[in-house]
């Protein structure tokens, strides 16, 4: 009888990670709904709520001060309630001293090379945050926008006060509604456990965080002073584009943000304009506001470029409440800063590619 030995299986191997394949996923990909439809109405309630009322009542210029504080709803969509108290009242006063440092650096040199550098700063302590406190998504961005949009318009001493006590109450009433659903919790939906808590000293000693720092500093510094020196107009929307790509796990994944932020404003922009186009009346805006919203947040952890479609007009209607412009110019300056921070973005990412490599090694 002869017998024959059959060859042993070759290992299996991990596919190496592809630039383009990276991309494309994330480009492309959209996540399960998870019931986002109960996040996009608690975060599309908070945000409008207190906008409506400041508008309406013939104070549209404060709204800018509470949509910050009132953005602290976006976090622990999927946490249970405990933690979502917890990470919401951390995000409801990190956006306060956001909103406090952008007055205070428009009360003291507005338009100038100050907000750029606060930027800087808040955005690195945006990620230190995260990585300390377990919040997702990174802060930064949300820092940077709080600080660019209010130090993009002069202030007097007196405006402190409602900087510092609108995003506080904007706050404290999104907590409020993020806990309503402990009336009927939705056993169904899947609540992600907490992330424990890690001192900042042992996030300092973390593989890679130094390098995260070096990217989150230079982004938004680069992508803002070229947007200054330039003289665009609105430079906080460069340092906030700069921003988004440096999320990604991977090189492709964070060209790919890159890529959607870039692709959701174009089509963001064209439905601005429409809408604008059409000189609606205040409260007809506000209710774009809120469908901007909802919109925004059905598919924040789902995919981006979709996202982006509804925070573009929202910022828009935001920054022409607060202090009209034409919205053509409104328009061109939020394309041209896009594609600013998008590009800086990806000149960082891959200029440092290659400490990346020293780090894993």
């Amino acid at each position: 009888m002869v017998t024959t030995t059959r060859p042993a299986p070759a290992p299996e191997t991990t596919p190496a990670p592809s630039l383009l394949g990276d991309w494309r996923r994330e480009v492309v990909r959209v996540g399960p709904h998870n019931y986002a439809h109960w996040g996009s109405i608690r975060v599309g309630l908070s945000v409008v709520a207190p906008i409506a009322i400041l508008a309406l009542s013939g104070h549209p210029t404060l709204t800018l001060y509470a949509v910050f504080g009132a953005m602290a709803g976006i976090w622990g969509r999927h946490n249970t309630y405990g933690e979502r108290l917890r990470v919401q009242s951390i995000m409801g006063v990190g956006m306060t001293v956001a909103v406090v440092a952008g007055t205070l650096s428009g009360l003291l040199a507005p338009g100038t090379y100050l907000p750029v550098a606060i930027m800087t700063v808040i955005s690195i302590a945006g990620l230190l945050l995260s990585r300390s406190a377990g919040l997702l998504p990174v802060p930064s961005l949300f820092f940077v926008f709080a600080v660019g949009s209010t130090s993009a318009v002069p202030h007097t001493p007196s405006d402190l006060v409602p900087a510092t006590l609108l995003p506080l109450a904007a706050a404290a009433f999104a907590i409020l509604v993020g806990q309503i659903g402990r009336l009927h919790p939705n056993a169904a939906a899947v609540k992600n456990p907490r992330r424990p808590a890690v001192r900042l000293v042992e996030v300092l000693r973390t593989p890679g965080v130094k390098l995260d720092i070096v990217r989150y500093g230079a982004g938004p510094l680069l992508a803002g002073g070229i947007a200054t020196a330039v003289g665009i107009g609105h430079p906080y929307w460069a340092a906030v584009s700069a921003t988004v790509p440096l999320a990604g796990v991977t090189l492709g994944s964070q060209l790919g943000r890159g890529t959607q932020r870039f692709l959701g404003t174009v089509l963001g922009l064209a439905i601005a304009a429409l809408v604008f186009s059409l000189n609606p009346p205040l409260i007809v805006l506000l209710v774009f506001v809120a469908a901007c919203q909802i919109w925004a947040e059905l598919f924040s952890m789902r995919n981006y470029a979709i996202t982006v479609i509804g925070v573009t007009p929202l910022a828009l209607t935001m920054v022409h409440l607060a202090s009209p412009l034409p919205i053509d110019q409104l328009i061109g300056q939020r394309f041209l800063e896009t594609l600013i921070g998008v590009v800086v973005a990806a000149v960082v990412l891959i200029a440092t590619r290659p400490f990346v490599r020293r780090v894993s090694s």
